[in-house]
């Protein structure tokens, strides 16, 4: 099915690691797949590394021109509008969690609610910017004032790096989940680690999205996994 999947979210949320892992579940299942990065404050798609490693699986990266050596983004794309206008498939977009993020997505969106279009919101509970659920709050709404357009689903992604076990991922998602309650919008899905996913599966009553953890502390690992074939 032909659609457009915009995420945004806090800073370190990991809304770029879930379009990562959402991207990589589309192509698994032969679907076309294309992820835009509008993200001006932490452009993860332009580095021709990350770039390369998704390509070479079949996902298709749209960057804004001249955004290789710069963060700001131009007015207007063409890239992003031949995408956005002609992309069958899945077209994923990756937005920068702030006022300034939304604003660079409001120059789309009359073209995006001419598609079917949502906007997810992505929450990790343990991090200090998503704690504050007031905070959550004022930002979904600046953030869809900014674009114009509404956040149509929480992702729960209540991972906490290497240190995460079963019990803290079941105890973030039930956290976002009043704050889903409390906004009155639904949770779209859930994300784990590949060991937790079955129990988790077991214990919520939403899908889960299992996580290859790719983007990761410097005092970890690299920066990026590598993906396996």
């Amino acid at each position: 099915m032909d659609s457009v999947e915009i995420y945004t979210g806090t800073f370190g949320s990991g809304k770029t690691e879930i379009v990562l892992n959402r991207a990589l579940d589309y192509a698994a299942k032969d679907l076309d797949v294309c992820v835009i990065d509008l993200d001006i404050t932490k452009p993860f798609f332009r580095s021709r590394e990350h770039r390369n490693l998704l390509e070479d699986r079949g996902i298709s990266i749209v960057i804004p021109d001249g955004s290789l050596a710069e963060t700001d983004l131009p007015i207007v794309s063409p890239k992003i509008i031949g995408t956005l206008t002609s992309m069958r498939g899945k077209v994923l977009i990756d937005v920068g969690g702030d006022y300034q993020g939304a604003i660079v997505l409001g120059r789309f969106a009359k073209m995006l609610k001419q598609r079917d279009c949502e906007m997810f919101f992505v929450i990790n509970p343990y991090r200090p910017r998503s704690m504050d659920f007031t905070r959550v709050v004022s930002l979904i709404e600046q953030i869809e004032t900014a674009s114009r357009l509404e956040v149509s689903a929480i992702v729960s992604n209540p991972n906490l790096g290497s240190d995460t076990t079963l019990p803290d991922i079941i105890e973030g998602f039930y956290k976002v989940k009043n704050l889903a309650h409390m906004l009155k919008i639904p949770i779209a899905f859930c994300s784990a680690l590949a060991e937790f996913s079955p129990d988790l599966s077991k214990e919520i009553q939403v899908p889960v999205l299992e996580l290859m953890k790719m983007i990761v502390p410097p005092w970890e690992s690299q920066e990026i996994a590598i993906i396996p074939t």
